[in-house]
């Protein structure tokens, strides 16, 4: 299992048909077997910044994942949308399942 975070930075003037764009990706990600969670939202301190934040089962989850109709349109399209530079974050557990970080104990 892994989580990927996702930043998409969309021109001003195409933020709502980029919302629309997106929607069947999200929908349609959600119901594949491999995905635990996939979701955006709207990133508050930086307008017109999406964040994609996805789960996937394994590395397989993903591939299939990157052939389905759905990406495959996103892919195609998301280009048209963008004001930037989309980033790709991947993080995976640590050998005990747990995702690394600090917990509020160690701040």
């Amino acid at each position: 299992m892994f989580k990927l975070i996702v930043t998409v930075p969309v021109q001003n003037e195409k933020a709502a048909a980029f919302e629309e764009m997106v929607k069947p990706l999200v929908e349609n990600s959600r119901k594949e077997e491999g995905n635990i969670s996939y979701d955006i939202y709207p990133d508050v301190l930086h307008p017109n910044c999406y964040i994609i934040l996805e789960t996937w089962k394994s590395d397989d989850a993903l591939e299939a994942h990157n052939q389905t109709p759905h990406y495959l349109a996103f892919a195609e399209s998301i280009n048209e949308y963008l004001d930037g530079t989309l980033t790709l974050h991947r993080i995976e557990p640590q050998e005990n399942g747990d995702f690394p970080g600090l917990s509020p104990e160690e701040c």
